[in-house]
């Protein structure tokens, strides 16, 4: 199994997102991506067409959003922390 890729910075928007996942206990990889230079790469663009951080990619789901990665994580890892109804 591939462990989900995080990437972004703790001085971004990241932070919740490594924050959420550390809370959570997922084993993943961040993947440290500066706002400036990194996220403008040709690498990085194929994660997120956007330039921007963070991003995660698990499996075949791709998100970009510090918000849309934390309600994505919270519904797929973090069953006591999202309502199931």
């Amino acid at each position: 199994m591939n462990r989900p890729k995080l990437y972004g910075i703790s001085g971004s928007r990241a932070l919740s997102s490594i924050g959420m996942m550390e809370e959570l206990g997922i084993d993943y990889e961040h993947i440290p991506t500066n706002f400036m230079e990194d996220s403008k790469q040709p690498e990085y663009l194929e994660v997120n067409p956007n330039g921007r951080i963070p991003a995660l990619i698990d499996g075949d789901v791709k998100l970009f959003e510090s918000m849309a990665i934390n309600l994505y994580l919270a519904k797929t890892y973090g069953t006591d922390l999202y309502p199931s109804d």
